[in-house]
């Protein structure tokens, strides 16, 4: 008997949470109503906010980029590459 007992106690206590679910949700508005209230837009443009200079000398996000990308650039083609395609597509 004490095992049924547990076992009941076990089932209700696993049963409190879906009485949580089952209540009902704050109503949010209509999207469909023009009149519904909704937040305010706010806008704040990043170049009105003064950006801050680097410490020490160091670099600016700009110089490292740059370096970055020259690091793994592939070497410049020859002046007169693809010269010879061209030519055979003219003859």
């Amino acid at each position: 008997m004490h095992q049924k007992s547990r076992a009941a106690l076990l089932g209700a206590l696993l049963a409190v949470p879906l009485g949580a679910l089952a209540q009902h949700s704050p109503r949010t508005p209509d999207p469909a109503d023009p009149a519904a209230p909704v937040r305010p837009i706010v806008y704040e443009s990043v170049i009105t906010r003064p950006s801050p200079e680097p410490q020490g000398g160091a670099p600016t996000p700009d110089k490292l980029w740059r370096a970055a990308n020259e690091a793994v650039a592939p070497p410049p083609a020859p002046a007169d590459h693809g010269k010879h395609h061209q030519a055979r597509q003219t003859q």
